[in-house]
């Protein structure tokens, strides 16, 4: 399962109860710092991490790879949310870390508020918990989970 596969299968799930994986979407090139407060990486294979918190023993960890900007990834993960009814406070920056919050309300559906950290360690390696609270078709809801992403070289060469 690609990272892109993981992540729209968290949009639905995050909307009718589990999180949203913050991380990836198609691969485009580095790009000059935004100026929207979220923070910037390098373009690159990144190697990710997600672990949930408070699962059973036997839920594993979910790794992927995928070669990708995580910055612009981001980006454009929040604005697909935002067409689906999500809203998104300006991220709140203190050093490193990194804070925001969506709330979404989807019809027949749920409503949801995720909040997330951002720990930027450099423009190659970052972690991120979110917790999700809310309900589903007015039952309650709540998850919360952590991605650990590092990059972990340059892209490799596509076969043709």
């Amino acid at each position: 399962m690609t990272v892109r596969a993981i992540a729209m299968s968290r949009l639905a799930t995050r909307l009718i109860g589990a999180v949203l994986l913050v991380a990836a979407l198609p691969s485009v090139p580095v790009f000059a710092a935004a100026d929207d407060g979220f923070p910037t990486f390098k373009h690159g294979e990144w190697s990710f991490t997600r672990r949930g918190a408070n699962v059973p023993k036997h839920v594993q960890d979910i790794e992927v790879k995928e070669c990708l900007d995580p910055g612009i990834a981001i980006r454009e993960q929040n604005a697909m949310l935002a067409k689906a009814g999500c809203k998104f406070d300006a991220p709140k920056i203190e050093g490193s870390v990194y804070t925001y919050t969506a709330k979404c309300d989807i019809p027949n559906v749920g409503k949801m508020t995720s909040t997330s950290v951002l720990t930027r360690e450099s423009d190659s390696a970052y972690s991120v918990a979110v917790e999700s609270d809310g309900e589903m078709k007015g039952k309650p809801v709540k998850s919360a989970e952590t991605l650990f992403a590092k990059r972990v070289g340059k892209c490799p060469k596509q076969k043709k």
